[in-house]
């Protein structure tokens, strides 16, 4: 799905029009008011990947496979678990064939193994407390066998979340199949929960939502008072960024417009979703829009705080800038210059098609610019799988850049 800056923010894009179940897979949820039990746990809902994925690592040490074929195996299960239809010829939607590449039997085991070379080392957080017994962890007794559903999204618990003391990091992502983002955030080993929130096909949807003031607040008290029910001692907010996909961005930009907002962020990712319309009488960027965005960029240019950028080659189909320009605006104010990026290398991706038996180059950028604790990386492709392609694989891609930057001490 092509994502989409509205004249207004209640109008949806026509060329969204064509993929409605791209990467939203059920109907939001009616809020109605703002009104929300903050005092009571939020509920829980089995899980079946990761019961089967502790299932699977017993049986393959019993049966003596290889470390390729458990990873192998443990990759297609969680990318599976959304029920993708993967027979040859079927329809499939673009997300759907995007979760697929991983899938099929072999070649699952050897793409993971390639990627674990590129994948980010696992980093001991400078702030984690000095070594205490198992027991005496605040996350000694943290559940983290289940989704938690809150209003139009869940909250999900990594493996590689870790807390001595009960401060946790929280990341809140916008826009994208809940099974895929889980083993994007799985594969960076980032040291944080996540939440994941879905509103649908539009950019205007998000930032209409994002732009009550109330609105996230609600959703993390929700986050904060489930980590409390599922048993992580002293549980305490450290850390926020904001990570969105396609039209995701939309809620970033209506955050990041409340007042005093932006002090409460630690780190923005946008993965090929930041636009912005053209001035009627120039033909020039509408700059009042990337407004938001500009001032985080310059903040993170200056080491204040962190983003990420990633974009395409496309050309939206419609009268605003795609993700290049926008992002080249970014870039200027900054003053951070593009170089060549680094080329493929033995890594591979396969076309998204459903059958994985045709290897490409690595999804390499042709360009990156990086200054201070800002950071840009330009891809190709013109089409929908590639755009799609920014969210498979922003483990390798975004997701690094936010392991490193929270990997040092916060900033006082």
């Amino acid at each position: 799905m092509f994502p989409g800056e509205p004249p207004c923010a209640e109008v949806q894009l026509p060329h969204d029009e064509d993929e409605p179940t791209l990467i939203f897979r059920r109907p939001p949820a009616s809020i109605g008011g703002m009104a929300m039990p903050f005092e009571s746990p939020a509920p829980v809902m089995a899980s079946p990947t990761r019961r089967s994925t502790s299932r699977l690592i017993a049986l393959s040490a019993a049966a003596g496979l290889g470390f390729a074929a458990v990873v192998g195996g443990l990759v297609s299960m969680q990318l599976g678990a959304a029920g993708f239809d993967l027979r040859a010829g079927s329809a499939l939607q673009p997300a759907a064939a995007a979760a697929a590449i991983l899938r099929s039997t072999g070649v699952a085991a050897r793409v993971e193994a390639k990627a674990e070379a590129a994948a980010p080392l696992q980093v001991t957080p400078a702030t984690a407390a000095p070594a205490l017994p198992a027991a005496d962890r605040a996350d000694a007794t943290l559940d983290r066998t289940a989704v938690i559903p809150i209003p139009d999204g869940i909250i999900t618990i990594p493996a590689s979340f870790a807390s001595a003391d009960g401060a946790y990091d929280l990341v809140i992502h916008f826009h994208g199949v809940n099974d895929v983002v889980q083993a994007g955030f799985d594969r960076a080993r980032l040291n944080a929960v996540v939440m994941i929130i879905n509103l649908g096909i539009s950019s205007g949807a998000y930032e209409t939502q994002f732009s009550i003031r109330s609105y996230l607040p609600a959703l993390m008290a929700k986050a904060q008072a489930a980590l409390e029910a599922r048993g992580l001692r002293g549980a305490r907010l450290r850390r926020v960024a904001l990570s969105a996909f396609s039209a995701g961005y939309g809620a970033v930009r209506g955050l990041l417009n409340q007042p005093g907002f932006t002090d409460k962020v630690d780190a923005v990712l946008l993965l090929d979703g930041i636009h912005t319309g053209y001035m009627p009488l120039d033909h020039s960027l509408d700059m009042e829009r990337l407004k938001p965005f500009s001032r985080f960029a310059e903040l993170a240019a200056a080491g204040k705080k962190m983003m990420s950028i990633t974009h395409s080659e496309i050309t939206p189909n419609g009268d605003y800038a795609g993700t290049h320009e926008s992002t080249d605006a970014l870039l200027k104010l900054t003053g951070a210059q593009r170089s060549p990026g680094a080329g493929a290398d033995e890594q591979a991706i396969y076309d998204l098609t459903g059958e994985a038996s045709e290897a490409k180059l690595r999804f390499a950028p042709l360009s990156e610019a990086h200054r201070g604790a800002f950071h840009v990386r330009g891809y190709p492709g013109t089409q929908k799988p590639d755009h799609v392609r920014h969210l498979t694989r922003m483990a390798e891609t975004a997701l690094p850049d936010l392991v490193r930057y929270w990997s040092e001490p916060p900033a006082q």
